[in-house]
This record gives structure tokens, C-alpha cells and sequence, in this order.
């Protein structure tokens, strides 16, 4: 063969090592991307999510989902982007399936065609065609597993594409845990305050106090010897009753310190929740508390009643359903009302919480319906339900969330 000959295959010998450079050196940027969102406080779904859109577009993608462990030690589809993929969010992966043979062996796989293969178990993956399976993590440290889909008759995923994503998911994964460890140790240091704190009060404040309580004691057992000393004793016991108060009041705070949510019932906690959520709407939500129909605010004894009744890891999860729902709305809706409903019915219905907003409604929003399938975990753990639709009004979304109560309910 002549040099003539030879030109083209080396001009497509050269365009395809431009091409891999190319590749290669847009998913180095791309990680790169990842840790300087996460040192620079970045919230982690934001920066799961852009692990997501960015490894659809360079991996040439039609789709792809983030697969996330779980409560119980499920594997979850919990974000998704692309063409056709939404009935695969929130779907629980099969223990024998390739999601978890990734992630428990740290080894990506391909897949010629998701339509073809006789034994998939995920059928709203069946409508596409070639498929990767990235792990972020290693098997011994398993982060989730990052999954690339094509539709079918689409070119086929190849070895080189593998290894550029499995690369990619490694770098993501370890920036992840890096920023889990330095949150790790952020509340280890506050914890290790607070507990200094504590200590702090009881060695000084408690024990100082006692022993003045105990001096006043002694004032008050001689002055009680004297001829008429009733003004002097009233006094002693009221500075007696004051010293006895303030050590209360400091013990309640040492155990505040201890546990913020300890000191506090459950109504308190949401009211403190809808004041939070205030800076990433933008504006502040509408919050309602309900008992049998009546709002909590109106009589204190109702808000006692239902902090009495809604305790516990119920209290915990119906506090983290309104979180998780105002934190929805504040990322997802583009929304200009938020309300949030918690209504307690002791006639046998429980206790249910809806988050409403009129934005752009789940058909036009894209990416994660944030934390869907940790909601339907927290329900199902009190065998109640959890449902995320579009608002009654047309316009918007409804989450609706609801647990029954024990048969045993305290008397009011």
C-alpha cells in the first residue's frame, strides 16, 4: 500500500484519539466540577443531580437515574432525567438484578439492549435499549450506582465508555464521602460543645446554686428560733423557691443542649421547620395545624394534646415529611404559595400532612421528586401511605402523607 492509501486510516486513527481525548478530558472536568460544588457548600441533591444531567450529556445518553441505598438497605431509583424514565423514579431494584450486582461488586456492566433481555425484572426499563451500569463507590464502600441509558437501536455502549464513566462515578463518589466525613466530624465538634456546655452548667451553675439554696436553708432554720421573724422567713422561702426554679430551668437547658428537639413537642418543632424553609422559598409558607378539625393555635390544650399523641419516631418522620415537602417545593415548583397542612384526627383516622404549591406541576418538572421513596419508607413504617400528585386545583403539586394512630390514645 502506498502513503496516499494510507491517509485515510490514519487521519481516522487520529480523529478517533482526538475524539477519546475529547471524551476523556470532559469527564475529568466534569468531576472536577463535582468537588468544587461540594467545597463550596453546595446542597448534596444539587450536586447529585448534576451528576446526572452531566454524565447524560457527555456519556451521549438519552436518559440516565442515579440508583441510591435506601431505608431498610433498599436500592432506589431516586433521581432520573431524560426521555420515558419517569415511571422508573422511586422504583425499588431487584436484589438479583444488575443494579445491585454493580454496586456490590464495584464493577461496571453493559448491556446490548434493556428490550431484549429476557430476565429483566425492571419492565419500565424495557423500552430502552443499550444500557450502563457505573458504581459509585467501591464494593467494599458503595456509594449508589450511576445508570446510562440509550434508546433501542441506538449505538451500543463500548468499553471505553465504561471506563470513562466508571472514572467519573469514582471521582463523584469519593468527593461525596469526603464531604460526609467533614460533616461527620462538623457535628462531632458541635456535639463535643454542647456536651461541654453541659458540663459547664452542672459543675458550676447547678452545684453553685445548690449550695445556696443550702446556706438559705440554714438562714431560714435559725431565723425561725427568733422572737418574730415571719417577714425574714417569707423571704428565704421565696429566694428558696427562686433557687429551686433556676436549677430546673438550667437542667431543661443542659438537656436542650444534649438533644434541640428533646426540650421541644412536635408542634414547636414544625412551626420551627415552616420558619426555616422561609429563606429557600423565598417567602413564608402557609402552616396549618389541625385536631379534629380545629386549629392547634387556638387552645393551648389541643397543642399539648397533640404533642402528647404525635411522639416518638412518629413525631420525627411527620416533622421530616414537611421538611422534605417544603424543601421540594423551594427546589422543584418555582412556585408563588406553599402551604403546609398537618391535621390530627383521633376518631381512628391518624394523622395525615399535605404539602401544597402551585408551580410548574410533576409534568413539567424535571430531575428528582426529591426523597419520594424516603417518604413512602417513613409511611410504611407506621403502615400508613404516601402519594405525590398533581394539586386538585390544576395547577401545582400535592403531597399527602398519612399514618393511623395507635388504638390506645392518651385521654384528653
Amino acid at each position: 500500500m502506498t502513503a496516499e492509501s494510507d491517509a485515510p486510516i490514519q487521519a481516522a486513527e487520529e480523529a478517533a484519539t482526538d475524539y477519546e481525548a475529547a471524551t476523556r478530558e470532559k469527564w475529568i472536568t466534569a468531576g472536577a466540577e463535582i468537588t468544587t460544588m461540594l467545597l463550596s457548600g453546595a446542597e448534596e441533591e444539587d450536586v447529585l443531580e448534576h451528576i446526572v444531567q452531566v454524565a447524560m450529556r457527555i456519556g451521549s445518553a438519552d436518559a440516565a437515574a442515579l440508583i441510591l441505598p435506601g431505608l431498610a438497605g433498599e436500592l432506589t431509583a431516586e433521581i432520573v432525567h431524560g426521555d420515558r424514565i419517569g415511571e422508573l423514579l422511586g422504583m425499588i431494584m431487584p436484589r438479583d438484578g444488575m443494579s445491585w450486582t454493580a454496586l456490590t461488586s464495584g464493577e461496571g456492566r453493559l448491556v446490548e439492549s434493556l428490550a431484549d433481555k429476557p430476565d429483566l425484572q425492571t419492565e419500565p426499563l424495557r423500552i430502552f435499549g443499550p444500557a450502563l451500569y457505573a458504581p459509585l463507590g467501591t464494593a467494599e464502600q458503595p456509594v449508589g450506582v450511576l445508570l446510562l441509558l440509550r434508546k433501542v437501536g441506538s449505538h451500543t455502549f463500548d468499553d471505553a465508555d465504561l471506563r470513562r464513566a466508571q472514572s467519573f462515578a469514582k471521582q463523584a463518589a469519593i468527593a461525596l464521602v469526603l464531604t460526609d466525613a467533614r460533616q461527620a466530624q462538623a457535628q462531632a465538634r458541635l456535639i463535643e460543645e454542647r456536651e461541654r456546655i453541659a458540663r459547664d452548667l452542672h459543675d458550676l451553675a447547678i452545684q453553685q446554686l445548690f449550695a445556696t439554696g443550702m446556706q438559705l436553708e440554714v438562714v431560714r432554720r435559725r431565723a425561725g428560733r427568733g422572737l418574730d421573724k415571719a417577714g425574714l422567713i417569707a423571704i428565704v422561702d421565696e429566694a428558696l423557691t427562686s433557687v429551686d426554679s433556676s436549677v430546673r430551668e438550667i437542667r431543661s437547658v443542659v438537656r436542650s443542649l444534649r438533644d434541640p428537639d428533646a426540650a421541644a413537642g412536635v408542634v414547636e418543632r414544625l412551626r420551627r421547620e415552616s420558619s426555616l424553609a422561609r429563606t429557600g422559598l423565598g417567602f413564608a409558607p402557609s402552616l396549618i395545624i389541625t385536631l379534629d378539625g380545629r386549629s392547634v393555635g387556638d387552645l393551648a390544650v389541643d397543642e399539648e394534646y397533640f404533642d402528647t399523641v404525635v411522639v416518638g419516631n412518629l413525631a420525627d418522620d411527620v416533622v421530616a415529611v414537611v421538611r422534605e415537602g417544603l424543601a421540594n417545593a423551594a427546589r422543584h415548583a418555582h412556585a408563588a404559595s406553599v402551604s403546609a397542612r398537618i391535621s390530627l384526627s383521633t376518631s381512628g383516622a391518624g394523622v395525615t400532612v399535605e404539602v401544597e404549591d402551585d408551580g410548574v406541576g410533576l409534568g413539567n418538572a424535571s430531575g428528582r421528586k426529591s426523597g419520594t421513596w424516603n417518604l413512602a419508607a417513613r409511611a410504611r413504617q407506621h403502615s400508613g401511605e404516601s402519594t405525590i400528585k398533581d394539586a386538585p386545583s390544576g395547577q401545582g403539586t400535592l403531597l399527602h402523607w398519612h399514618a393511623p394512630l395507635p388504638q390506645d390514645l392518651p385521654r384528653r
